[in-house]
């Protein structure tokens, strides 16, 4: 398995991406050989917002979890010395505050959660935890923040999550690499709209598919499927172009547009129309 590292044009579930794009820089890093399967990718933010400016960051987050050090947390307070968090899934939007001036960096899995904590992924979904006790190593926050820049702090986080990867069962790795792999099939493949057909790829049942989900990832397959289908309508809508709803519906595997727009509401908390109109054109 080798993760694919997504491009700077790659802004799916962040919210008015192109209003994000002129105040904070994002760029993404490959997981590494021994993270792969384990961890998609890492990433990494940076702004420094005028004085009296607060900037609030929606995120329809992809169905994956973050192991996050940085010097400002969900609620837009400071960090100084920076802080070291584990978030798991977050299934409602997400909203980020960010003021002064600050960095993150961070890794995202989308099926290492439960080995990279030794805990099962589902005790952790819409929880959020400090890191040094979820991976059983001190200190990390410190270790990443003198690493140096932006690359640096990236790779000393890497050389973390690769010490705990060394130190994990290999069927805990197993099973998450598995979770990896057959979430990507409903990230990549709109023909699979159901759990049977995720279960078949999988070659196991539904049940043993739910269980595998809920150990490595924390939610349900079946969550994943619609999350992926979401992210892709909000990211059209995104795009610039004018968005026939009825054949996006069709083209996601809705029975109709009803459907699409009741599952666009669920997970984004307005209508695909209202979403659209908001956006910010640059």
């Amino acid at each position: 398995m080798r993760s694919s590292v997504p491009g700077p044009d790659d802004t799916r579930g962040i919210v008015d991406p192109a209003f994000m794009r002129t105040i904070v820089s994002l760029e993404r890093y490959p997981p590494g050989e021994a993270l792969d399967g384990l961890v998609d990718w890492f990433w990494a933010v940076a702004y420094d917002l005028p004085e009296g400016m607060e900037h609030v960051q929606k995120v329809l987050t992809h169905p994956g979890s973050h192991l996050s050090v940085g010097t400002v947390d969900r609620a837009g307070r400071v960090m100084k010395p920076a802080g070291a968090r584990v978030y798991g899934v977050h299934r409602r939007l997400d909203e980020r505050r960010l003021v002064g001036d600050g960095w993150t960096v961070a890794a995202k899995t989308s099926g290492g959660l439960g080995a990279l904590t030794d805990r099962p992924a589902h005790t952790l979904t819409d929880a959020e935890v400090p890191m040094d006790d979820a991976i059983g190593v001190p200190g990390v926050a410190a270790t990443v923040e003198r690493a140096g820049d932006e690359p640096a702090r990236v790779a000393a986080l890497r050389a973390v999550l690769e010490e705990v990867v060394g130190r994990r069962p290999a069927a805990a790795l197993a099973l998450a690499r598995e979770v990896t792999a057959v979430a990507a099939v409903a990230e990549h493949d709109r023909s699979v709209v159901r759990v049977e057909q995720l279960a078949a790829h999988a070659g196991v049942g539904v049940r043993t598919l739910q269980r595998m989900f809920s150990q490595a990832l924390g939610v349900s397959p079946a969550w994943v499927i619609r999350r992926w289908r979401i992210v892709e309508a909000a990211d059209r809508a995104a795009g610039g172009d004018d968005v026939v709803w009825a054949a996006l519906a069709a083209d996601l595997g809705y029975a109709d547009q009803a459907h699409l727009v009741r599952d666009f509401r669920s997970h984004l908390g307005t209508t695909p129309a209202a979403y659209t109109r908001s956006l910010t054109t640059v």
